[in-house]
């Protein structure tokens, strides 16, 4: 039975041993209107390394209906990290998605 723990710890170890991260992965910051009604996110077409930082765009054209645009947000349902234009994002081994966060107009 212990030769089978072994062979079993071993294979793990091996497995994980290659699933280092390749150092030349590039990966991208995404954007959602998230329920928008008119217009288009802004796109980042950059390319980033791990590690490397983005800057956060604005709206673009995106509108929404009875709807004031506040945010971004890592989460569609505003629970994640939030970003204003200007903000800077750190990128960690993948991509970055960020919906647009709506406030009801009063």
């Amino acid at each position: 039975m212990k030769i089978i723990n072994f062979i079993v710890v071993f294979t793990l170890a091996i497995m994980l041993m290659g699933c280092e991260t390749d150092p030349e992965t590039t990966y991208s910051v995404i954007y959602y209107g998230n329920g928008n009604t008119y217009g288009f996110p802004p796109e980042d077409r950059n390319s980033y390394l791990s590690e490397e930082t983005a800057v956060v765009k604005g709206k673009n054209s995106l509108l929404k209906s009875g709807y004031t645009f506040i945010a971004w947000n890592t989460k569609q349902n505003g629970d994640g990290e939030t970003y204003h234009e200007g903000d800077i994002i750190t990128i960690h081994h993948i991509n970055v998605f960020l919906y647009a966060i709506w406030e009801e107009e009063e």
